[in-house]
């Protein structure tokens, strides 16, 4: 009568050696993806919105001090030839993709496509956020959009972001909404308007990332944070550290682009967010090991002028110049980049794609592309590292070739390239020499033979 008590005993036995096993091996598994996962960096990505080399104390800016966004030009690398496209969708494309504008057909503002309401990005095109979630990474966006419509909820997480949270400028009733004074806002497909109308927009959205930042690190994820900053695009209007922040809401309902004296507050509270930010990563002790990408998608606004190296200088949005297109880049990798080091070499949008596959392991995608991976150049190994020869610049209006010393542009023009903010002054091939010539032409069929 014992033996099946026996049986019973030995069966439980059994079952639990098994259960044992199991949580061990589950266990063993998770420890060896974490310690994987240790050796990848993070990726914090800052994108501000219209705000040039005259915005940045760092670069020469007058306007305003950034010490947060300075310290990543203290303990990283500044860039001195970043080149964007002067609009904000185009640029946003080729960050994410690594494609030219004309390539994708995103050559327009989101607002031309609003207004014909046709479709922006395909989700065919390539996405660093994808590649990187191929990757084993977390992914999260937020901020600005501009890539399509958020009537499309999918879109995003066809991009490969796990999580995002966006200014919807149109409510569903087709009327314009606000990003900054009681912000209409979707978070993964669910608008939180009326959770937020007391908050200052910009603050919900760094709080959103430093959420996502700290839940990743407490799951052993790597992360890659986008934050597409709203600020400091117009409109205008004051910032919860302005003497009159009050009048943020009749403002910014009232009037299209804001008011100018408004800005350098702006710049400010980028500033301030910025900080909080770096704050989160030293806090949960992942600075050393976090990547931290500080860029701007386009200059100034044209309706700003600011202070750079005792000038005024008024913003090149939407101009084809410099002061439309050279923004600054600061890199921050504390385990690998010469904390205060400089970096000279023609680097454009499209370049980042492959720069982000290449530092975190993550595969390129099957499409080709247009960029080419700089990381080489930040860990001081140029030797190894090929620096482009020209970059390429564009809106719907025209595109150019642009090396250190010549502008080629579209529609057959040659320009000499002077210091920024000084713009290009345009040179009569009669009176170039032999070689320069020669080199001119050599980019004037490189242009031409993008499109072929």
């Amino acid at each position: 009568m014992k033996i099946p008590h026996l049986v019973v005993n030995l069966g439980s036995i059994v079952l639990l050696i098994l259960l044992f096993l199991l949580v061990s091996s589950s266990e063993a598994k998770i420890s060896k993806e974490k310690e994987v996962h240790k050796d990848r960096p993070n990726i914090l990505f800052i994108l501000a919105d219209d705000l040039g080399l005259d915005g940045i104390s760092a670069y020469g800016g007058e306007l305003v001090e950034t010490p947060n966004i300075d310290r990543l030009a203290k303990e990283g690398m500044k860039f001195s030839h970043m080149f964007v496209n002067p609009y904000c969708t185009p640029t946003r494309s080729e960050l994410l993709t690594g494609r030219y504008p004309f390539r994708t057909q995103t050559l327009f503002p989101i607002s031309d496509y609003e207004r014909h309401k046709n479709d922006v990005l395909k989700t065919s095109e390539p996405s660093f956020a994808r590649q990187l979630k191929k990757a084993g990474y977390r992914t999260a966006i937020a901020g600005k959009w501009q890539l399509s419509f958020l009537s499309k909820q999918d879109w995003v997480r066809d991009f490969g972001f796990d999580t995002y949270q966006f200014w919807q400028i149109m409510t569903e009733n087709n009327e314009r909404t606000t990003r900054y004074h009681n912000p209409y806002y979707r978070r993964d497909g669910k608008v939180i308007h009326e959770e937020i109308n007391d908050r200052y927009g910009p603050d919900v959205m760094v709080d959103f990332l430093t959420d996502f930042i700290t839940d990743s690190h407490r799951e052993g994820r790597p992360f890659m944070a986008y934050y597409t900053s709203l600020l400091p695009h117009f409109p205008w209007v004051p910032t919860p550290d302005s003497k009159d922040s009050s009048l943020s809401g009749s403002l910014e309902r009232g009037i299209n682009y804001g008011v100018p004296k408004y800005f350098p507050d702006m710049v400010r509270r980028l500033d301030y967010n910025v900080g909080h930010l770096l704050e989160t990563l030293d806090r949960l002790g992942i600075a050393d090991n976090t990547v931290v990408i500080f860029l701007t998608d386009n200059g100034t606004d044209q309706h700003l002028y600011s202070k750079f190296e005792e000038q005024t200088l008024y913003g090149g949005k939407a101009t084809l110049t410099d002061r439309g297109s050279q923004v600054p880049l600061l890199i921050r990798w504390p385990e690998k980049i010469e904390p205060g080091s400089e970096n000279t070499h023609l680097i454009e949008a499209a370049d980042f794609l492959p720069t982000l596959s290449e530092i975190t392991g993550a595969p390129l995608p099957n499409q080709s592309i247009d960029g080419k991976s700089f990381a080489k150049s930040l860990t001081g190994d140029d030797g190894s590292y090929q620096p482009k020869e020209w970059v390429h610049v564009q809106t719907a209006n025209g595109r150019y070739l642009r090396t250190k010393e010549w502008i080629v542009t579209d529609d057959g023009k040659f320009k000499r390239v002077k210091p920024y903010p000084t713009d290009a002054v345009e040179v009569d091939e009669t009176e170039l020499s032999e070689t320069d010539r020669n080199t001119l032409k050599q980019l004037e069929q490189t242009l031409k033979s993008l499109r072929d």
